[in-house]
C-alpha cells in the first residue's frame, strides 16, 4: 500500500458507464469507521427526506438513509448491484448517469448524493448542472471525492512516481481528479455554493480510536495538505 493510502473507503463507479459491468462481489461493503467517508457523507446529508442516490451500488448507504426515514432513489451502471439495492430502495434505474434521461420533474428530491462519483465521470460539471434542478428549495448535493493534493500524492510526484493502482486516489478509473480550491470551483461553475466541508483521512490503523479522531483533526485544519478525501455539502445558488 501507498504511504498515505488507507482501504478504500469508497463506492466503485455505480453509475458510470463501463464496457462491461463490474463485479458486485468485488464491491467493497459499508464502512461503519465514525471519520470514514461514507459516515461522514451521511453525518452532511442530515436528516433527508426524499433522496436521489447516484451511483447506490448495492444500497448500503441507501439502507442506513432509510433508517433514518428517507424514502431513496438509486441509479446505478450496474443491473446485479442495482438489484440488491431495490430491496431497500423505493426505486433503481440502471444506466450511465451522463447520458441516460433522468425521469424526474424539478424540485423532486431533498438531497442528492454522489459518492464517490464525480471522478469517475467524463464531464462532472456538465453532470452536477444536469442534476441541480432536481433539488428543491433549501436541497442539498453532498459528495466525496479523492484529494489528489495529498501530501503523499506530492512526495509521489518530488520523487518521480505517479503511478496508477487499483484503488486509492489514482485508481485507474478516476478520470478527473481534483484539489480543494478545483473541486470548489467546479462545482461554483456548476451553480452551486457549497455551505459545510468535511474530510477524511488516511489511517489505517482502524480501531485506534484515538488515532483517527487526531488524524481527522489535522486533515480539517489542513485539508489540501492532508485530507484523503474531501466531504462537501453545497446548495443551488
Amino acid at each position: 500500500m501507498d504511504a498515505g493510502s488507507e482501504p478504500r473507503d469508497e463506492r466503485p463507479p455505480g453509475g458510470v458507464s463501463a464496457a462491461a459491468p463490474s463485479d458486485t462481489a468485488a464491491y467493497v461493503p459499508y464502512n461503519p469507521r465514525p471519520y470514514g467517508g461514507h459516515e461522514r457523507l451521511l453525518a452532511l446529508a442530515g436528516s433527508p427526506g426524499r433522496v436521489l442516490d447516484v451511483g447506490c451500488s448495492t444500497g448500503y448507504l441507501a439502507r442506513r438513509l432509510v433508517e433514518r426515514g428517507a424514502v431513496v432513489v438509486g441509479i446505478d451502471s450496474d443491473e446485479r448491484a442495482a438489484a440488491e439495492a431495490r430491496a431497500v430502495c423505493e426505486e433503481v434505474l440502471v444506466g450511465d448517469v451522463e447520458t441516460m434521461s433522468l425521469p424526474w420533474p424539478d424540485r423532486s428530491f431533498d438531497v442528492v448524493i454522489c459518492g464517490d462519483l464525480i471522478e469517475h465521470l467524463r464531464d462532472p460539471e456538465r453532470f452536477l448542472v444536469r442534476v441541480r434542478p432536481l433539488l428543491r428549495p433549501g436541497g442539498r448535493l453532498v459528495l466525496t471525492t479523492p484529494n489528489v493534493a495529498n501530501w503523499a500524492m506530492r512526495l509521489g510526484l518530488l520523487a518521480g512516481r505517479w503511478r496508477y493502482t487499483d484503488r486509492g486516489i489514482l485508481d485507474r478509473t478516476h478520470l478527473h481528479l481534483f484539489t480543494k480550491k478545483t473541486l470548489e470551483e467546479t462545482l461554483e461553475r456548476a451553480g452551486y455554493r457549497v455551505v459545510e466541508r468535511d474530510v477524511t483521512a488516511p489511517v489505517p490503523l482502524v480501531g485506534l480510536g484515538a488515532v483517527e479522531r487526531l488524524a481527522h483533526a489535522l486533515a480539517r485544519a489542513r485539508p489540501s495538505l492532508l485530507a484523503y478525501q474531501f466531504v462537501v455539502a453545497a446548495t443551488p445558488r
